[in-house]
Parts: C-alpha cells; sequence; structure tokens
C-alpha cells in the first residue's frame, strides 16, 4: 500500500525529534523537523539530515514547539547551521514578542528578535531566517479557548493547531526570561537506574488519580494535527492533556463526528501521566501511539499513561516506543498484549529511532 505520510521518532534520550515527511506523487515530499531533542542530540540530527537527497533536502517547516532544553537543545546548533538558513522554508516558534503579544506581526526574523539569538542568546547570530511566514508572524495558537485553527499549505498537508491557547501564552510570557534561561543553561541530567516494578492490573493503574501538568513551558506548547492524503498524525509536543482534548473536540464538533480519529498520535510530554489522560484518548482515537523517552531521567512513559492507551485505544493499536529498555519491555508481555489486544514496536536498529509509515487512503 503506498505511503502518505512517514514519522521518524529519533532517539533523543528524554526529549523529542521527528521528522514528518509528506508523499507527494512526482514531487519531493513535503518535510517538516519538530525540534531537536537536548543539545547532544544534534550529531544525530545532523547525520540524518545529511541523508537527505542531495538533490533537494528541503525541510519546508522546523517547528520549536516550545522552550525546554529537551526540546530546543538541537535546534539551536540546527538554527544556526547552513544547512538551517539554506534550506529551512518557515520557522514555527513563539518567542516572547508572540507570547506577550499574539497579534504582533514581525516581518522576519532580521527586523525583530532573532529566532537563534533568542534562544542561544549567541551575539552576532545569522539573521533573516523566515518565521511564522504561515501565521503572517503573529502567534501560533487557537483563536478561541477551547478551539482550533487550520492553516494552509499550498501543495502541502492540512495542518490544525491545537494547542496553545491564549491564555497558556499569557502564563508563559510571565515566565519567560527565567523559563528561557532554564532552558538553556539546564541542570546536568541525573540519570537513576530505571528498576520499574511489576504492572499490575492496567484498568486500576490506568484509573489512578494523578495531579496534571501545570509548567508554562509546555502548556505554551505548539501540537499539531497533519492531514495528508487521508492520513493523519497527530503531533502531541508536551502540550497540557485538558487543553489537546478540549480542542480535538471542538474540532470534532466542527466537523461533525464523535472522534478525530488518527492513524498516528505521539504522545504529549513523553508519555506522562500528567498529560496523558483517559480523556484525551477518547478524543483522538489511534491506530499508533508514539512515545519518545528513554526513560533514564524522569522515569517516562509512565504506566498510568501507557495504562490509558492500551485499554482505551481501539482493538489493534500499536504502541511504538524509540528505546528498548526495561521500562518498555514489560509492555510486551504477551499476556498484557493478548488481554487488551495491543500491539508493541521497538527500533529495529537502536541508533535510528522508528519510522511509521502511514497508507495512503485519498487522492
Amino acid at each position: 500500500m503506498a505511503t502518505a505520510i512517514r514519522v521518524e521518532m529519533l532517539p533523543a534520550r528524554l526529549g523529542d525529534c521527528l521528522l514528518v515527511e509528506c508523499l507527494r506523487p512526482g514531487r519531493r515530499p513535503w518535510r517538516m523537523l519538530v525540534d531537536g531533542g537536548p543539545p547532544d542530540t544534534w550529531p544525530l540530527l545532523k547525520a540524518r539530515l545529511d541523508r537527505l537527497p542531495a538533490s533537494n533536502p528541503a525541510i519546508d517547516v522546523a517547528v520549536v514547539t516550545h522552550i525546554d532544553s529537551d526540546h530546543i537543545g538541537g535546534m539551536i546548533p540546527f538554527l544556526a547551521s547552513d544547512f538551517a538558513r539554506t534550506h529551512v522554508g518557515d520557522v514555527w516558534f513563539n518567542g516572547h514578542r508572540q507570547a506577550s503579544s499574539p497579534r504582533a506581526v514581525p516581518r522576519s526574523v532580521a527586523q525583530g528578535e532573532t529566532l537563534t539569538a533568542t534562544l542561544s542568546g549567541a551575539p552576532g547570530a545569522q539573521p533573516g531566517m523566515p518565521w511564522n511566514v504561515a501565521f503572517a508572524g503573529a502567534a501560533i495558537a487557537t483563536p478561541v479557548d477551547p478551539g482550533f485553527a487550520e492553516v494552509t499549505i499550498p501543495g502541502g498537508p492540512r495542518i490544525t493547531v491545537l494547542s496553545p491557547n491564549g491564555r497558556r501564552l499569557a502564563a508563559l510570557a510571565k515566565v519567560w526570561t527565567e523559563a528561557l534561561d532554564k532552558a538553556l543553561h539546564p541542570e546536568p541530567d541525573r540519570p537513576v537506574p530505571d528498576l520499574p516494578g511489576p504492572l499490575g492490573d492496567l484498568a486500576t493503574l490506568a484509573a489512578r488519580k494523578t495531579s496534571k501538568d501545570g509548567t508554562p513551558p509546555n502548556g505554551s506548547s505548539i501540537a499539531l494535527l497533519v492531514e495528508h492524503r487521508g492520513a493523519s498524525v497527530l503531533l502531541g509536543a508536551d502540550a497540557f492533556g485538558p487543553v489537546l482534548t478540549d480542542a480535538l473536540t471542538a474540532l470534532a464538533g466542527a466537523r461533525g463526528i464523535p472522534a478525530v480519529a488518527v492513524d498516528a498520535f505521539k504522545l504529549p510530554h513523553h508519555g506522562s501521566e500528567a498529560n496523558v489522560l483517559a480523556d484525551l484518548v477518547a478524543a483522538a482515537p489511534a491506530t499508533h501511539y508514539l512515545v519518545s523517552s528513554n526513560g533514564d531521567t524522569f522515569g517516562h512513559p509512565d504506566d498510568p499513561a501507557i495504562a490509558r492507551v492500551v485499554t482505551g485505544a481501539p482493538p489493534g493499536a500499536t504502541v511504538w516506543f524509540n528505546y528498548r529498555n526495561a521500562r518498555t519491555e514489560r509492555w510486551a508481555d504477551p499476556a498484557l498484549r493478548t488481554a487488551h489486544g495491543y500491539a508493541v514496536r521497538y527500533p529495529s536498529d537502536p541508533a535510528a529511532g522508528v519510522l511509521v509509515k502511514l497508507p495512503v487512503r485519498a487522492g
């Protein structure tokens, strides 16, 4: 079956680094890079970019979902690279200007705070990269709460913005300097041995009451629904579960459907139980669920989050982990998979992460 969308989830340790390609007959793929993982992901990302076709390696959109080190660390050298200045069509990022005044319309990075300088603080950063061009330079956010925003990509996919909303951007603006400093100067990772206990009853795990995420950077995450030739992938970044759920419910209502079923769902916040809520799983039933984390710093994915997925997902769904380790291997237990009707996939090449191919369902 022909492929409509390819989603590569690179092994970015505790972070996200995804390459999304929308395949177009007779033309090069439309490409979106989403985040760059922590700083040490950059060599891996660069090696992947070096493997793009030399004849046309363009990245149509590079998305910096929010200012956390495990998302922007690899994007800082990427955006400062000759590759980015030559081959990136648009950078989607809510900087301080957009967070403080969402209606502001800077015409380019060169005519305001440069994106690279904003992220790195480096003097003499290269100017002139396009910034939020698809949004006329304004904030990438939903216009109402709850709500969504659709953007037309000529010759490319349909993209729907599900997060952030205005309240979440305003919350980030209040702590911008502190949040950016923390992202650019993170505390050293303190990996802990991953010695997870037995899973036990999944229904009990799924129902466990957990605190919801309240950190302003995560709340400001750019979360997107990408649809192309009948295929779809929901990219949850580190967005808040209730914000995503409300936006998806509003989108389903506008489309006259009970829920926004998708082919693939990159779970928010690396499978944190504070973000992956049962209501969210119900609002976006998926065929594939993607988890980006090695678990060695924060213990992600959390057991209640994956339990909510496998007990609430459509029958036959597949959970993709970009790391195989003691935490994720428990979910491949044959008895669990048989009892709950799901499958598990791991990288065939640990250095390459996982590749999910979503089939064409329309012209």
